[in-house]
C-alpha cells in the first residue's frame, strides 16, 4: 500500500477515533470538508489501499488493527527532508535557543541525520541574511527580526499549498502585526456606524490594511496628491477612525494619503445599510483614467493568456489602487519589501508568472521597473482573486432583507453565518424592498417579512428569532440551488462537448485495445485528434487502467487535442478492460484551451458512474440527449 499523505492521514484517524460506523457528515466536520469531498477521500483511498475503508449506509468504517498499522508506518516516517527543514526553522524562530536532542527525539532521527538536516538549514536561512549558530548543542538563529519573518514567511509557502483569503495564513506571513486587532478593529467600527461587509470582503480589506501598515513602519508612505478631493464623506470618516485606532495599537501614524485611500478602499468593500443607501462611484471617479486604462489592459492580458478572469468590479477597484500606489513608488523611488515574496513564485508559479506578465505591461506601458517584491505583491492580489472566487463559486449568494436591521435585530446576519457559513454568502443586507434590485448578483433572497413584489429568484421568510424551522427552510432550500447549479453546469459543458454523431450503442466490439481503436479512429475521422492521438490513450492505460467498475474514462495525459469532446459507447453485453467488464466508454479528448471543463465535469462523472445502479440506468438511453439528461439526474448531491 502506498504511504498515506497527510488528508489520508486525518481521514484513518477520524475513523479509527469513531469507533466504529462514522457518517459522512461527521467526518466531513472533523476534517473541515463538505460530505461530498470524504466521499472522493475514501474513493481515492481505496484506490490505492486495497478498499480497507467499508461503505454503507451507515457511514464508514475502518479495522482498528488495518487503521493502526497504516498510521505507525505514516509515523515512523515523520518529516519528509523539506518538512524537517521547515520544522527546524519554526522551532528556531520560535524560540531563542533550541536543543538539539530534543530535536532528534521530536523528528524521530539520528543525531547524525540531524547535523545533515541543519546543513540544509544553514544553507537556507543564509539567503535571508540570517545564521545558524550551534553553542554545546544548542541552536540559535541569529540575525534580525525583519528576516526572520520573511524566511518564515517562505517557509509558509513552501510546506503548504497557499490560502490567500485566510487570515492565519496572513498572520503567519506578518508574525509582527496583529491581525485580529484589525479585523476586531473594522468589524466594530462598521457596527458601530451601521456598515455591513461580506466575509470575503473583510478579509481583503483587512489584507490591504496590514499590508498598509507594513509599509508605513518601514517608512514606505503613500504621498498622492488627491488626498483633499474627499469623495466619500461618511467612509472618509471611518477611515480617520480606524487609523485613529491602528497608529495606537502599531505606534505609526497614517498621514492624509493613507487616510484618503483606507476611505476609496472601504467604500469599495463596505455598504452603508442605513444612511440613504449610498452608491459608490465609479472607476472613473476613483482612478486616474491612464491608470485604469492600464490596469483594464492587464486584466484583459490575463484573461487572453491564462484564462484567469479578474472583472469583479471589487478587484479592479482595489487592484487599480494597488497599482497607482505602484506607480508613485516608483516614481520617487520607493522600495516596498515583500515580506511574502520568497515564497510565492515556487509555490505559485502560474500566479506569479501572471503577475511576471503584469508587470511586464507597466513596464511597456510606462518604461518603469519593477522589482521582485512589487511582482509578488501582484501575485498575491491574484492569489486573493482566484482564491475568492474559488470559493463563491461554491456557494450560494444571498441578498438579505431586513427591515430596521440594526433596530430589531442585529444578530441575525451572525446566526445565519454561524450556522451556514460553509454554502451561503450574504452579499448584501437592504433595509427597503426598493433596494432589492439585480438579481442576477444573487441566488436567493432571505427575507424577514413578506415581500409584496414579484422576485424572481428563490425567496425565503425566516424569522427574527431564526428558529429551527427556519434553519431547516434554509437548509432545504440551499441543498436545491446547489444541485440546480451543478446539474446546470453539468448540463451546459456536456451539450457543448457530446455530439450526436459522438453518441452509439455496439454489441460487435469486445475488448478494451478494439474499442479504443474504434474511438479514436472516429474522433480523427470527425478532427478532433490527430494520428498520434490512439498512442496517447494507449500510454495512459499502461500507467493504469481508466476502468473503474462497470465504466471506462480512457484519455490521453496531455490535452493535445484539436477540439473538445467526449466519445460515447454504450455496451450491452460488456467489453473485456484489463480484469473488468464495461458496459460505458467515454472517451475524453480535451483541448487545452477547455481544460477547465476537464476540472468542473470529470469528479462530478466519476463519482455519479461509480455506482453501479447509476450506470445499469444511464445505459438504457437511446441519443446522446437523453444520455446527458440520465447523467444529469444522478446529481443529488451539492
Amino acid at each position: 500500500m502506498e504511504k498515506m499523505n497527510s488528508i489520508e492521514t486525518q481521514l484513518v484517524k477520524a475513523l479509527l477515533d469513531g469507533s466504529g460506523w462514522t457518517k459522512a457528515s461527521a467526518l466531513a466536520q472533523t476534517l473541515n470538508v463538505s460530505s461530498r469531498s470524504i466521499k472522493n477521500y475514501v474513493a481515492q483511498f481505496n484506490a490505492t489501499h486495497n478498499n480497507v475503508i467499508e461503505s454503507s449506509r451507515n457511514g464508514y468504517c475502518i479495522s482498528p488493527e488495518i487503521a493502526t498499522e497504516l498510521l505507525a508506518n505514516a509515523s515512523s516516517e515523520k518529516e519528509v527532508e523539506l518538512d524537517r527543514v521547515a520544522y527546524i526553522i519554526n522551532e528556531l524562530v520560535k524560540e531563542a535557543s533550541v536543543d538539539a536532542f530534543s530535536l532528534c527525539e521530536d523528528l524521530f532521527i539520528s543525531m547524525s541525520t540531524l547535523k545533515n538536516e541543519l546543513k540544509k538549514v544553514k544553507r537556507k536561512v543564509q539567503k535571508f541574511d540570517l545564521t545558524l549558530e550551534n553553542k554545546n548543542d544548542y541552536l540559535s538563529l541569529q540575525g534580525i527580526e525583519k528576516n526572520k519573518r520573511k524566511l518564515v514567511s517562505s517557509i509558509l509557502y513552501e510546506e503548504s499549498s497557499v490560502n490567500f483569503v485566510n487570515l492565519k495564513s496572513l498572520q503567519d506571513g506578518f508574525p509582527s502585526i496583529d491581525i485580529d486587532f484589525i479585523k476586531a478593529t473594522v468589524v466594530q467600527t462598521f457596527e458601530t456606524y451601521k456598515y455591513f461587509i461580506n466575509d470575503y470582503s473583510l478579509t481583503n480589506l483587512v489584507l490591504h490594511i496590514t499590508i498598509a501598515i507594513d509599509r508605513i513602519q518601514s517608512d514606505y508612505t503613500s504621498t498622492l496628491e488627491d488626498s483633499t478631493n474627499i469623495k466619500h464623506p461618511h467612509e472618509h470618516r471611518l477611515a480617520q477612525i480606524i487609523a485613529s485606532r491602528l497608529e495606537e495599537e502599531f505606534h505609526i501614524t497614517y498621514n492624509d494619503s493613507e487616510i484618503y485611500e483606507l476611505s476609496l478602499l472601504i467604500a469599495a468593500h463596505a455598504n452603508a445599510i442605513d444612511l440613504d443607501n449610498i452608491n459608490h462611484s465609479n472607476l472613473e471617479d476613483l482612478i486616474e483614467k491612464d491608470t485604469l486604462d492600464l490596469v483594464n489592459n492587464l486584466v484583459d492580458g490575463v484573461n487572453a493568456f491564462y484564462y484567469i478572469n479578474l472583472k469583479e468590479p471589487e478587484f479592479l477597484t482595489r487592484f487599480a489602487l494597488h497599482i497607482r500606489n505602484l506607480l508613485v513608488r516608483a516614481k520617487f523611488n520607493y522600495s516596498s519589501k515583500n515580506p511574502l515574496a520568497a515564497g510565492i513564485q515556487y509555490t505559485c508559479p502560474l500566479i506569479y508568472d501572471a503577475a511576471i506578465y503584469m508587470a511586464s505591461g507597466i513596464e511597456e506601458a510606462t518604461n518603469i521597473k519593477i522589482n521582485e517584491d512589487e511582482i509578488a505583491y501582484i501575485a498575491f492580489h491574484l492569489g486573493s482573486a482566484l482564491e475568492t472566487q474559488k470559493a463563491i463559486q461554491n456557494k450560494i449568494n444571498a441578498l438579505l432583507y431586513c427591515p430596521n436591521y440594526y433596530d430589531m435585530n442585529s444578530k441575525l446576519v451572525d446566526s445565519i453565518h454561524i450556522e451556514f457559513s460553509n454554502y451561503i454568502l450574504i452579499k448584501n443586507v437592504v433595509t427597503s424592498e426598493a433596494e432589492i434590485e439585480n438579481y442576477d448578483m444573487y441566488d436567493l433572497v432571505i427575507s424577514t417579512i413578506p415581500i409584496s413584489g414579484i422576485i424572481p429568484i428563490p425567496t425565503l421568510i425566516v424569522s427574527f428569532m431564526f428558529n429551527e424551522k427556519d434553519r431547516y427552510a434554509i437548509r432545504t432550500k440551499v441543498n436545491e440551488i446547489l444541485i440546480a447549479k451543478k446539474q446546470s453546469i453539468l448540463r451546459t459543458h456536456l451539450k457543448t462537448i457530446i455530439l450526436d454523431e459522438m453518441f452509439e450503442t455496439n454489441k460487435s466490439l469486445k475488448t478494451s485495445d478494439e474499442v479504443i481503436h474504434y474511438l479514436c479512429d472516429k474522433a480523427y475521422k470527425l478532427d478532433y485528434v490527430d494520428e498520434t492521438f490512439e498512442e496517447q490513450i494507449q500510454a495512459r492505460e499502461q500507467m493504469s487502467s481508466t476502468a473503474f467498475n462497470s465504466f471506462a474514462i480512457p484519455h490521453a495525459m496531455r490535452m493535445t487535442a484539436k477540439k473538445t469532446g467526449i466519445n460515447i459507447l454504450i455496451s450491452p453485453t460488456g467489453i473485456t478492460w484489463g480484469d473488468k467488464v464495461v458496459n460505458l466508454v467515454m472517451m475524453l479528448s480535451f483541448n487545452i484551451n477547455e481544460r477547465f471543463i476537464f476540472n468542473e465535469i470529470f469528479d462530478t462523472i466519476t463519482m455519479i458512474l461509480s455506482e453501479p445502479e447509476n450506470v445499469k440506468q444511464i445505459i438504457q438511453a437511446k441519443d446522446a440527449d437523453q444520455f446527458i439528461e440520465l447523467l444529469v439526474s444522478y446529481v443529488n448531491e451539492p
